[in-house]
């Protein structure tokens, strides 16, 4: 077995144990599961070959490319929520799987939180106005409720926000031996 079919088993697992159960039937109607399976075993092998240099620029080309085949396909249930953002979640939760596999751990430091109605209202109850937390919050605020109707621009905004929740985190509420390097350690926090 090459490098490119053991990296297809690897995703194939991967693509089965990070499909969020709660997208089937409210977010995603019927076949989507399945053509999302299929479209990371088709194309993330490949594109996991070689070591990400720039994560982010990455990852954006991924949520587009996954995002379209979502338009393409009309599996949105409500046209109201963003493919961009749906897809988004399935990258992020499909990067997170992926950290179980020592060759991948390299990329931990820069995965981005999966945003979700427990995340979005859990900021909003946090009580403590610390700047950044108070400016996130404020962003995140209007989605508490729905939280994949926002597009590309304000994803992004929100992903660099929680940098400063990451720092305030590490200053203000985790002792020295507890610091958090990744915003995807907020999940633990968060949820």
């Amino acid at each position: 077995m090459n490098e490119l079919e053991f990296l297809q088993h690897i995703v194939s697992e991967t693509a089965r144990m990070s499909y969020p159960g709660r997208f089937s039937g409210p977010l995603l109607r019927g076949g989507a599961k399945q053509a999302i399976f299929i479209h990371f075993q088709n194309t993330f092998p490949q594109r996991l070959l070689m070591q990400i240099e720039n994560y982010d620029a990455w990852h954006i080309n991924e949520v587009n490319q996954l995002s379209q085949l979502i338009e393409e396909e009309n599996y949105r249930q409500d046209n109201n929520d963003s493919s961009f953002v749906l897809s988004a979640k399935l990258v992020n939760t499909f990067m997170h799987q992926l950290m179980k596999y020592d060759r991948f751990r390299y990329l931990y430091k820069d995965l981005h939180l999966p945003l979700d109605r427990t995340v979005f209202q859990r900021l909003c109850r946090a009580e403590n106005d610390h700047n950044e937390l108070h400016h996130l919050r404020e962003i995140v605020r209007p989605f508490a409720m729905y939280p994949y109707r926002f597009g590309a621009e304000t994803y992004k905004q929100i992903q660099e926000q929680l940098w400063g929740l990451v720092h305030y985190f590490n200053a203000n509420v985790l002792s020295e031996n507890c610091q958090i390097y990744s915003r995807i350690d907020l999940n633990c926090l968060l949820w």
